[in-house]
Parts: structure tokens; sequence; C-alpha cells
């Protein structure tokens, strides 16, 4: 069991991409930018934070671009990140049987403006060799439910985040358009200054969407995020904005409406590995 609390060590900010592609019943796809950051959190007492942590995001505090503990979680909290990457690190290392005392990165999209929505946020975990061994999927929908989708590979040597394809049941809903059933595929690949995640789901053995988020990760001088703002200020409500206008097309052109059923019982989906 890993111990002691996680610090920040390093923030990395990215202009990047969103891709969104349905292929039934009709295609339908789009793609937008998007500004995204990288947290990472590190409990190694020998190793010191990055000299030069950027002013912003804030972090667990207001701002004009802010990230806070209390946004993220299998339950409404008030931690704060040291307190809550250890926690939350206890109960990925209990799930998945494993010591991971390595660096805990968080990929996400900040609060900008004092808004924000992270369809999906995704929490790296790693060994003592540095190796990606857990990947934990925190997913949101629009109906204010949370759901997790825990990632790694027993039956594997190799990182997850160099390619490796990964497997979970779909549990929990998402999209009006598509059942609660069938399966995501994930793949992820990332270094020191790239990082994409690429989520598809089936139903059975036919495709029914991709989606992906990927970016170019620099150190986010105070220049850079007065241009981010310009450029993304207002990125959450756009991101809104194309969701509910994407429902729109879909009716339009002959897609299936499902109801909301109920929220699974069970708060982390663990995935089926495949080497």
């Amino acid at each position: 069991m890993t111990q002691g609390l996680f610090q920040l060590r390093e923030v990395k900010l990215a202009w990047g991409l969103v891709k969104h592609r349905r292929e039934k019943p009709k295609l339908n796809e789009f793609t937008t930018g998007a500004c995204f950051v990288r947290l990472v959190f590190g409990n190694d007492p020998a190793r010191k934070p990055d000299s030069t942590l950027p002013k912003y995001p804030v972090i667990d505090g207001k701002g004009l671009v802010s990230v806070s503990a209390r946004q993220y979680g299998l339950k409404k909290h008030n931690l704060k990140f040291p307190e809550f990457v250890s926690q939350l690190l206890q109960h990925v290392e209990n799930k998945c049987g494993e010591s991971l005392p390595g660096d805990v990165h968080l990929h996400t999209f900040p609060k900008v403006f004092g808004y924000v929505f992270n369809p999906v946020s995704f929490w790296y975990f790693h060994n003592e060799m540095k190796q990606c061994r857990a990947v934990l999927c925190e997913v949101n929908n629009t109906f204010g439910e949370r759901h997790f989708y825990l990632l790694n590979n027993p039956g594997s040597n190799a990182p997850l985040n160099k390619g490796m394809l990964l497997h979970t049941k779909k549990e929990f809903h998402v999209s009006p358009f598509f059942p609660v059933s069938g399966r995501y595929e994930f793949r992820f690949a990332g270094g020191a200054d790239r990082t994409m995640a690429r989520i598809n789901y089936f139903e059975g053995k036919v495709q029914q969407l991709s989606t992906s988020v990927s970016g170019e990760l620099v150190h986010p001088s105070t220049l850079l995020w007065g241009k981010t703002l310009l450029k993304y200020g207002w990125f959450t409500l756009a991101v809104l904005a194309k969701i509910h206008w994407q429902a729109i097309k879909l009716l339009f052109k002959g897609a299936k409406f499902h109801g909301k059923p109920a929220p699974p019982r069970q708060t982390i989906t663990q995935t089926e590995f495949d080497a």
C-alpha cells in the first residue's frame, strides 16, 4: 500500500482536438479545438516540485482558471488534492491488487470563468518503474451523474499508455441515442509532451461511435493563459451547446431515442483486459 500525501509536482497545458464520430443510424461527426491540463502528483519527499509551477490554473481555489479536487471523486467531499489523490490511489490499488507508488497524472478540462463540464477525465497511475499500470476514467453525463471505468491489465507487464487496447462493458448512460449495452474499447498514448485518449463504442461487432481527445503539452505561462482565455474562454458553454445541437441533428436523422435508465448500482466498472 502506497503511503504519504501526494503533492502537485508539475502542470502542463494543451491546445488540442476533440473528435466525435457516430456511425449509426447515419454518419454524424465533428471536430473541435479544446484546451485541457495535465496535473502531475507525486509523494516522493526527496523530489522537489517544479520550481516554475504556473500561476494558473489555481489549484483548490478560485480564479479565472482553476482545478479543484472537489470536482472529482467517488462521492462528494471537501478534500484538497494532497489528501484526495492519496485516498483515490489507495482505492485504485485495492481494486487492482497492485502497488502503484509512482506519479499520478490527471488529464482534465479546467474550470474557466467559474464553469466546467468534464464529459470524461483521465487519472493515470504509475508504478515504481514509472510505467502506467492503471487508468481511471471519470465519466460525467449531462444529468449530473458520474461513473468510473477502471482499466488495468494484470496479464501484461507493458504500460497502458503506449497503445494497449483495453475493454469494458458499457454500464453508464451518457447519450440518449445509445442504449446502456455493448462495450467500450480504450486506447491511450502519451509521453512527456503529448497525450491522446481514444474511446470507441461497439454494439456486438459493429462500431457505433469513436471519440478522442489529444494535444501537445506545454508549460502554461501567464501570457499563454491569456491567449488561451481569448481562444477557449467559453469552451464549457460551447461543449454543452454542441452536445445539444448534435442531439437535434440526430433526431432529424432518425436516431432512436432511449430514455434515461437508473444509474448503475456499482460506482466502478473494471476492465476486461486484453493484451
